[in-house]
């Protein structure tokens, strides 16, 4: 009897340190990935001040993450991680949909948009015109935003997204010239 309560113990014991070690390395890589996708970011960022066409700030707040200035445009900008590259649907200015695939019926959405969507715009006296910009960091497998009940189109940088523009980072890093100049 008495070994077979030590055998359970002894079991319990691994699978609760499997389960600590498991939570630890997915905090590591987690970390590891947001790490990376920063340096990236501001590595694109940083031709913009190498080239002499603009500089950029790093800032820590809700609603965006960096404060970038052109010679006509300041530019805020909240990076979306999309570590899976899963596909991003647009339900509204402040619901993003996160799905695995098209039939994908699972409600999981993206966090952090509402800030930057709900900020109001400082008024820098008409010098340079703001803009609000989501980068999905690395890529998205499609873009799409809901024009009605049944009808989606497809978001392109260009696209007026609720006053916000949606790029991807795979695209702006393929096609530096796509923020206007």
């Amino acid at each position: 009897m008495n070994s077979v309560i030590l055998t359970l113990i002894i079991i319990g014991s691994i699978i609760l340190f499997l389960v600590i070690l498991y939570a630890i390395i997915i905090t590591i890589v987690k970390k590891s990935q947001l790490k990376k996708m920063y340096s990236d970011v501001e590595a694109f960022l940083d031709f913009y001040t190498t080239e002499n066409i603009g500089s950029y700030e790093k800032k820590s707040l809700p609603e965006y993450d960096y404060v970038l200035k052109t010679k006509k445009n300041q530019y805020f900008i909240k990076v979306i991680p999309n570590f899976s590259n899963q596909e991003i649907t647009v339900n509204n200015s402040v619901k993003w949909q996160l799905r695995k695939a098209f039939n994908d019926e699972s409600l999981r959405y993206v966090e952090n948009v509402e800030p930057l969507m709900r900020m109001d715009m400082p008024n820098n006296d008409g010098k340079l015109l703001n803009k609000k910009v989501y980068i999905i960091y690395p890529n998205a497998k499609s873009l799409l935003k809901y024009i009605n009940e049944c009808e989606m189109e497809f978001v392109h940088p260009d696209t007026d997204v609720y006053g916000t523009n949606i790029i991807t980072y795979v695209y702006l890093n393929e096609n530096k010239e796509t923020l206007e100049l």
